[in-house]
């Protein structure tokens, strides 16, 4: 075994499995280290389960590698990394590849003859009539041994849960679930809070016309009568169809109009230090959202559908180490990495299914969080963000008590069917007093620059020197020293005689943070001066 240790309820699961021959759903919520359980299997019994094939998402690759290396330091690891580059000549132990590539290297999967697949986020296979589907159950049938993990709940349809199972054949697998609270009772509470903005005027306007036209749109279709049950059928799924396509562009309005109230919630959390993760749906929300975060100078990180995948390891871990202090992602970002630097996560827009947010809300809080946890929903009163809200804290509070309800219907296909069965009734906004003005006034002013900055000082009980140089290496801030005068916290970041005299003022970052910045001397005086002293 590795030298690094595996919690107690981690060994539990390992030997678990191992006594079912590795044949498992490993359902445990996210964060509680479903990966490190595989890993350790492979290092136990390495001739048995190798080689092995690991097909997860393509944002988390990367972290399979890493992880592999760690915890199976006699393995051979290879990652497949496009669609061209071809496998080695030599054999791997462990073999990762994305569910993206599946398709397109399925023939040189094959030939791996691999003794264990692993699908990480097997959920995404759990339509056995699309061709990723397909591909797996061909490997599966293949090997010995088959690990499935998952930390969604399989429970939008009883069909999906059995048409995983058939990716086993003839093996019997066992069910391994836990809870995040069960496996690591000391992860501190999460607490969901709900923040009402108002919109902009224009976008108000925008969105009242959109959905005027929908709610026309949606009582002619309803007129509709059918007497014969499969042209009814057919009917309702044209409906939803088109209603997905509708609603969804209701969702990309209120979204847009939420991006500014969005960076000036993230703003304002990093002038008093603390890292921030924002999830957003549409590509042009989490954009709109960069770009206004650029011209604030403020340090931040994407990853989305367009992030490169060779990049997005590196930009989890410059926010872990806290070199970045924002995080935006898109659903792509949802599943698979940490983001515990962070204690605060908000939703620009809200997503389809309540598991679609604890996937994302799961980003911080796991195994290695010390804090307890926020997520802030930005809620747009008398928009969709109130049926949406509805119908999601509805299904949610059912699936909280009772895993595995089957007549539980938790997709983006069911939460349209009851947006349309509810659309005539008046959706109510959550209960949350007074709406904040965030986005709807002037952007904070960016901080000053380096080159202007001589000192960062900092006063309050909270602040001691690592919080210091935490706050200077999220901004950017490059010091000389750090002192501490019985009162106040100094950063040192330029001599003050690099600075012209009576230029010096305050800058009020917060109630406890000022920055001294002055004018600095040209250059051309500087070296005049010198010259004085030399002669």
């Amino acid at each position: 075994m590795s030298k690094l240790e595996l919690r107690q309820f981690q060994r539990e699961d390992v030997l678990r499995i191992r006594a079912n021959n590795y044949c498992a759903f490993i359902a445990n919520a996210p964060g509680t280290g479903k990966t490190i359980e595989v890993l350790a299997a492979l290092t136990i019994d390495r001739q048995l389960l190798t080689p092995a094939i690991i097909v997860c998402p393509a944002s988390v690759t990367r972290n399979w590698e890493k992880e592999a290396n760690k915890w199976c330091n006699w393995a051979k690891v290879h990652r497949i990394e496009s669609r061209s580059d071809k496998l080695p000549k030599d054999p791997k132990h462990i073999y990762i590849i994305s569910w993206s590539l599946l398709q397109d290297r399925a023939h040189d999967l094959l030939r791996i003859r691999a003794s264990l697949i692993v699908a990480d986020e097997a959920h995404m296979a759990k339509n056995d009539e699309t061709t990723r589907s397909q591909i797996l159950y061909g490997l599966c049938v293949r090997a010995q041994h088959i690990l499935l993990l998952t930390g969604t709940p399989l429970i939008n349809h009883i069909q999906e849960y059995q048409s995983l199972q058939t990716l086993f054949g003839e093996k019997q697998p066992i069910l391994v679930r836990r809870l995040l609270e069960d496996a690591a009772p000391d992860i501190p509470a999460k607490q969901r809070m709900i923040l009402p903005i108002r919109l902009p005027k224009k976008v108000e306007r925008e969105y009242e016309k959109a959905q005027n036209e929908f709610a026309d749109w949606l009582e002619d279709q309803l007129a509709h009568k059918f007497d014969d049950v499969e042209a009814a059928a057919a009917h309702r799924r044209a409906l939803a169809a088109e209603a997905l396509v509708k609603i969804g562009y209701l969702r990309r309005l209120v979204g847009m109009g939420k991006t500014n109230a969005a960076v000036d919630w993230a703003a304002r959390a990093v002038r008093v230090g603390e890292p921030v993760v924002i999830f957003a749906e549409h590509t042009d929300a989490i954009e709109r959202m960069s770009q206004s975060l650029r011209k604030q100078r403020i340090r931040h990180v994407v990853l989305y559908g367009k992030t490169p995948k060779r990049k997005r390891q590196q930009i989890v871990e410059d926010f872990q180490t806290g070199t970045i202090p924002v995080f935006i992602g898109s659903k792509a970002a949802s599943t698979g990495i940490t983001l515990t630097r962070a204690r605060h996560l908000l939703f620009c827009e809200r997503y389809w299914t309540s598991a679609d947010e604890e996937q994302a809300e799961d980003r911080i809080r796991r195994i290695g969080q010390r804090y307890p946890t926020k997520m802030w929903y930005l809620h747009a009163s008398g928009t969709i963000d109130d049926r949406l809200s509805r119908i999601i804290e509805r299904k949610r509070r059912l699936m909280d008590e009772q895993f595995g309800l089957e007549n539980i219907e938790d997709t983006p296909e069911s939460t349209v069917m009851d947006l349309i069965r509810s659309w005539s009734q008046n959706a109510d906004a959550p209960t949350e007093e007074g709406t904040t003005l965030l986005g709807l006034g002037r952007a904070l002013p960016a901080l000053p620059k380096v080159s202007s900055t001589c000192q960062i000082l900092f006063g309050g009980e909270r602040w001691n020197k690592a919080g210091v140089k935490a706050w200077a290496k999220m901004n950017g801030y490059p010091y000389k020293k750090i002192e501490f005068d019985g009162r106040l916290w100094r950063i040192h970041c330029n001599k003050a005689q690099n600075f012209r005299q009576g230029t010096f003022s305050t800058y009020p970052v917060s109630r406890e943070i000022r920055i001294i910045v002055a004018e600095r001397k040209s250059k051309r005086s500087s070296k005049k001066k010198r010259r004085r002293r030399l002669a």
